[in-house]
């Protein structure tokens, strides 16, 4: 599964998750405030927190080259 990280009130996270939404590219969404272990896991794997990033089982993408991930 896909995993969509943001954080309330971030534009490029709304604008990301209307893109995936249009796509059809199935994801969940995960705020990094509301879920604590969520940044532990951006952490490992981009060894940073930084939202919005899509974490898909090929590849992890990240602020606005979300905006143009076809899958």
């Amino acid at each position: 599964m896909n995993t969509l990280y943001t954080i309330h009130g971030c534009s490029v996270c709304a604008r990301s998750r209307k893109h995936l939404i249009q796509e059809e590219i199935p994801f969940e969404e995960v705020n990094i405030l509301n879920t604590p272990k969520a940044q532990r896991n951006l952490k490992e794997h981009i060894g940073e927190v930084y939202t919005p990033v899509l974490v898909t089982n090929e590849s992890v993408v990240k602020g606005k080259d979300i905006l143009t991930y076809q899958g």
